[in-house]
């Protein structure tokens, strides 16, 4: 850029544009002294670690079958990603609300919206509620088959419902 002004003057100057040129350079330095404005940052979503991990409650009480993130199968021998916890219950075993949300039911899948950006995806469940608010602790619903998964998104990146963090590979 310095150069295309330099190039300028240098022809402004040449057509006998003195006063002009004059007028040119003294805006010139003013305007390289000038201090420059501060950048504003840009927003940025709430961190996971700014969020307390007693915010949420189990769903049950039961320790899960599989947990959140990569793992290793031990029949084959090979890895798999779970975006979910996965629970061994007795089938009608009560289900809590592990946060107060706003609850969507579809099929057997229940949906809670916690608001900051989190979002619960429980299923496969027989639900209390098809729509609402509810709080946490509350009963939402009946497990409808021995396995229940229980997934946890921020933002739609899932993370581990049990830690709050998200386990890269």
């Amino acid at each position: 850029m310095l150069l295309k002004i330099k190039k300028q003057l240098e022809l402004m100057w040449e057509r006998g544009g003195f006063i002009i040129t004059l007028i040119l350079l003294i805006a010139l330095g003013l305007s390289l002294n000038r201090p420059k404005a501060p950048l504003e940052e840009p927003a940025k979503a709430p961190s996971l670690l700014e969020v307390n991990a007693s915010d949420f409650i189990d769903l049950v009480k039961d320790k899960p079958q599989t947990l959140f993130g990569w793992q290793e199968l031990e029949k084959t021998k090979t890895w798999r990603y779970s975006p979910a916890v996965t629970y061994n219950l007795e089938e009608g075993k009560e289900i809590l609300s592990p946060k107060a949300g706003t609850i969507t039911a579809m099929g057997e899948k229940i949906i809670i919206d916690h608001g900051d950006g989190y979002q619960s995806q429980i299923w496969p469940i027989r639900a209390y509620y098809f729509e609402g608010n509810i709080q946490q602790g509350e009963i939402i619903g009946k497990a409808y088959s021995q396995a229940l998964n229980w997934s946890l998104t921020y933002y739609g990146t899932p993370v581990d419902p049990l830690t709050r963090g998200n386990k890269q590979p």
